[in-house]
C-alpha cells in the first residue's frame, strides 16, 4: 500500500526545493511499462512547463496542495482554457489526448497525475512551438 501524506509531501517539496528545476516526481507505478503510469509531482511557482501534448494519452491531474492554473491552447498558442486549481475549488481535470497545454504554479504545491502508459519521453515535436502562459496571472 502506498500512501501520500503530510510527511511525504514535506519530503517531496524539499527534494523539489534542491532540484534546479524547482519540482520533484514520486512514482506510484511500479514500472514505466505499467499500462496507466501514476505519479506526485511536487513544484514550486519558480518551475517553468513548457506547453506540451501527450499524442494519443489522456491525462488526469489533481491538486493535493497549493494552487496552480492548468491553460490549454490551439496549435498557434491561442488560450483555450484557463483552470484555477487547489485544495479550496476546483481541483481536478481529465485533458484529452493531443491535447497542448501547461501549468503555471502559484503556491508550493503537489499534484497527482495519471495518463496512460507506457512511459514515453515526449518527443521534440510535442513540446510546443509558443512558450504558452509562463507567469502567475
Amino acid at each position: 500500500m502506498k500512501i501520500i501524506d503530510a510527511a511525504l509531501r514535506a519530503e517531496l517539496l524539499a527534494r523539489a526545493a534542491e532540484s534546479p528545476r524547482r519540482r520533484t516526481h514520486y512514482n506510484l507505478h511500479e514500472t514505466l511499462e505499467d499500462p496507466i503510469q501514476r505519479l506526485c509531482v511536487a513544484v514550486l511557482p519558480e518551475t517553468r512547463f513548457q506547453p506540451h501534448r501527450h499524442r494519443g494519452k489522456w491525462e488526469l491531474v489533481t491538486v493535493l496542495q497549493g494552487e496552480m492554473t492548468l491553460y490549454t491552447y490551439d496549435d498557434k498558442g491561442t488560450v483555450l482554457s484557463a483552470t484555477r486549481l487547489g485544495t479550496d475549488g476546483a481541483n481536478s481535470v481529465e485533458l484529452p489526448p493531443d491535447c497542448w497545454h501547461n501549468m503555471v504554479i502559484h503556491s508550493p504545491g503537489i499534484f497527482l497525475e495519471v495518463k496512460a502508459g507506457p512511459y514515453t519521453p515526449t518527443a521534440p515535436e510535442d513540446f510546443a512551438p509558443f512558450d504558452g502562459v509562463q507567469a502567475a496571472d
